[in-house]
């Protein structure tokens, strides 16, 4: 890669939330994160901090677990624009490699992160064949980066952790990592642990060679390796101290919970069938609102929209002297889960070919991935559901052209197609006509989703932070 200079002025990114076999979580739902908006996609540079382990604010679990089968594939999302995924997700020129990693812990909720007990599930570098690096195959594979949870691991309680390090301005003592951790529950009898772990901070030192190479001339790229220890081996637990837990008991969804925007839930508001009871129950949902603004993630909060218009609801109820309610009791609120078509698929280790993820019910496929290019260039995964017709007034433009959000309509079932890369080996597979990174080997996997139909709705562009949206005005 011959490169001059690095691009002056470069966009971040932040992982915002993650799919389990194709089927969307939620944005930050069970996703630790960096609070603030304004700077969730800005790089940690200090290798010794505790930050390294789950993002800035990731010592700090967040109230949700999401449970994970054996075996199952899970797929991070990046963005430059944390509530907005029709924008880039990551400049072209931040190149350099990515990682996953796990930590089995007790709690998924309270463990900080940081410390011992991480290994190394997947990882990915630079290819001297088509001089690409793992960054370029995210950005072309629409912001998603995707592994499989190796068969037969250990269940119980685990921090899941990406990472992807921009090496720009690594020869200028400036390697730039992007982390954050996913907490899931893995849904196992399996007895599979680590032979060995590592710290973070402490997995990986400045001035090492992984994280100081110069990626535009002198070094030999072709000799490039990736921070960090290598992929894991795994062998199986003995001794009743090491098993893993059988049943989820924390973080899952609340009883009751009626609406969800990140970790926050939404519980219905009390009968009445009197004025005084009618303008009681609405204050309490607006209250609920309150809460909800007050801790949407950097991701946004479409999901408080739907809850404040609820409440809008009830007032008009009020108004209208209908003091017999709330009307449509009980009903969820929460959008049913996307379920899309995850495009590449890295392997863990070990070699052979992975199962595709299974999708169903409606499925919302990615954009084409954009060609590779040699400045910024947009790339999109599914196109997000507009959940109102506008967005904050207080929220300005930004000087980006794009002002339109698409919103999904399914039609009839399609089949697509899903390519997974796995590590090479003897027992894999013969490749296929696509062309692949080296030492990979290409195989076509076909499972049936449901096409989808964009349909334009006008509406404000969000700002690369994310600013929360102030609760409308009412009577009570």
């Amino acid at each position: 890669m011959a490169l001059a200079v690095a691009p002056a002025t470069l966009a971040h990114t932040v992982f915002t939330n993650f799919f389990v076999d194709g089927v969307s979580q939620g944005d930050g739902v069970a996703m630790r994160m960096r609070k603030d908006g304004s700077v969730a996609g800005s790089p940690l540079e200090d290798l010794s901090s505790k930050n390294m382990a789950c993002n800035v604010d990731g010592t700090t679990g967040v109230p949700r677990v999401q449970s994970v089968t054996d075996g199952a594939t899970l797929t991070f999302e990046i963005r430059s624009w944390p509530n907005d995924p029709t924008k880039e997700r990551l400049d072209r020129g931040h190149y350099g490699p990515c990682a996953v990693y796990l930590k089995k812990v007790d709690s998924a909720i309270d463990d900080e992160g940081a410390g011992d007990g991480w290994f190394k599930l997947w990882d990915d570098g630079y290819t001297a064949s088509d001089k690409r690096w793992c960054t370029d195959r995210v950005i072309d594979n629409g912001g998603l980066l995707s592994v499989v949870l190796p068969k037969g691991l250990q269940g119980g309680y685990y921090l899941a952790r990406p990472e992807i390090l921009a090496l720009h301005n690594a020869n200028k003592g400036d390697p730039q990592f992007y982390t954050g951790c996913a907490q899931i529950f893995l849904e196992s009898t399996g007895s599979l642990v680590p032979a060995e772990t590592v710290a973070i901070p402490g997995y990986v030192k400045a001035g090492e060679p992984s994280v100081s190479v110069n990626i535009y001339y002198g070094d030999d790229l072709s000799k490039y390796t990736t921070p960090g220890p290598a992929v894991a081996k795994l062998t199986s637990s003995s001794g009743s101290a090491s098993e893993g837990q059988t049943s989820q008991t924390q973080g899952l969804r609340p009883a009751g919970c009626i609406a969800e925007n990140g970790n926050w839930c939404g519980t219905e508001v009390p009968d009445y069938s009197d004025e005084t009871g009618c303008w009681a129950s609405g204050q309490k949902c607006w209250d609920q609102s309150e809460v909800c603004y007050d801790t949407a993630p950097p991701t946004g909060h479409a999901g408080c929209e739907i809850w404040q218009t609820k409440c809008k609801g009830i007032q008009a109820q009020c108004e209208a002297k209908n003091f017999n309610g709330p009307p449509n009791k009980g009903k969820d609120l929460t959008p049913p889960k996307k379920t899309i078509d995850v495009g590449l698929i890295m392997a863990t280790q070990g070699g052979g070919v992975v199962a595709a993820p299974k999708t169903s019910a409606v499925a919302v496929k990615p954009s084409a991935p954009a060609a590779p290019k040699s400045t910024s260039a947009a790339t999109s995964a599914a196109k997000p559901k507009a959940t109102s017709a506008k967005v904050e007034a207080a929220q300005p433009k930004p000087t980006a052209t794009e002002d339109k959000y698409e919103a999904a309509v399914p039609t009839p079932a399609v089949t697509p197609k899903t390519t997974i890369i796995v590590p090479a080996s003897e027992n894999a597979p013969e490749p296929t006509a696509d062309p692949c990174p080296a030492g990979f080997v290409c195989v076509t996997s076909v499972f049936v989703e449901t096409k989808t139909v964009y349909v334009t709705v006008e509406v404000e562009a969000m700002r690369r932070r994310s600013v929360h949206h102030r609760r409308h005005g009412h009577k009570f």
